[in-house]
């Protein structure tokens, strides 16, 4: 994926363009529906999947395969239940830019290139994340 630096005149461009190039804008918004904020121009070129009869995944890409398989069930089933919701989402609104005094929270992976904690614009990516972190300290604790 490419971000795309524009002509001034031309803020964004949204959808295919030409053949196997596609261009898009994310827009975050928080639990009221508002913006929160808004990513860079992207492009990306529509390529042809991978063969995994021929390269499964192994290893490290295997395990967080399954890591990330397990932590989209278990999200679903804490965003289903009313009190494990509305915990994660004061979770998430603590760790927002737009929250006054707010911090990223401990428990969040480290961002080389800002050199700081990474917060997390949408909500179900952070729920997910941070049950992906929790899955994979206890899998380093258990060895």
């Amino acid at each position: 994926m490419a971000r795309e630096k524009l002509t001034p005149g031309i803020d964004e461009i949204n959808g295919a363009t030409s053949p196997g190039h596609i261009h898009r804008v994310k827009r975050f918004r928080d639990a009221r529906g508002r913006i929160i904020g808004v990513g860079v121009q992207e492009t990306f070129d529509v390529m042809h999947p991978r063969n995994y009869d021929l390269k499964p995944a192994r290893g490290e890409e295997k395990a967080n395969q399954t890591y990330f398989s397990q932590a989209c069930a278990l999200m679903e089933k804490a965003l289903n239940d009313p009190k494990l919701n509305d915990y994660w989402q004061k979770r998430f609104e603590a760790q927002l830019y737009s929250t006054r005094g707010s911090k990223a929270d401990p428990y969040a992976a480290y961002d080389p290139k800002r050199g700081t904690k990474r917060r997390y614009k949408r909500f179900d990516a952070f729920v997910r994340t941070m049950i992906m972190q929790e899955l994979k300290a206890r899998a380093k604790k258990s060895d």
